[in-house]
């Protein structure tokens, strides 16, 4: 699993669009959402977010499966064990709805 600090340093290419798509899996593509909220509150929920996610995916038969896990600490990085929940998807989504 690679992990990428969005804080990096990015490369700047030539070539603009979306980037190449990955080859499908056999046995079909596991996606991880790694939410960055404890609790679901009112307003604007990533855990939602994740929902309408995973079905526009399904819906287009690219996804067979897909995993949630919840940072306790907002503040901290993800702590080893719960990485580990998320080392058998082909890629993860992190992202926080504020």
């Amino acid at each position: 699993m690679e992990i990428i600090d969005p804080r990096g340093r990015v490369a700047i290419h030539g070539r603009t669009g979306l980037a190449p798509r990955r080859a499908r899996a056999r046995e079909g593509v596991r996606i991880g959402f790694l939410i960055n909220e404890q609790t679901r509150n009112q307003g604007p929920d990533f855990h939602g977010y994740t929902l309408a996610l995973e079905e526009e995916l399904r819906s287009r038969g690219a996804l067979t499966s897909a995993v949630r896990v919840n940072k306790p600490l907002l503040s901290r990085p993800a702590e080893p064990a719960l990485l580990d929940e998320l080392r058998f998807v082909q890629g993860v989504v992190n992202g926080l709805a504020k």
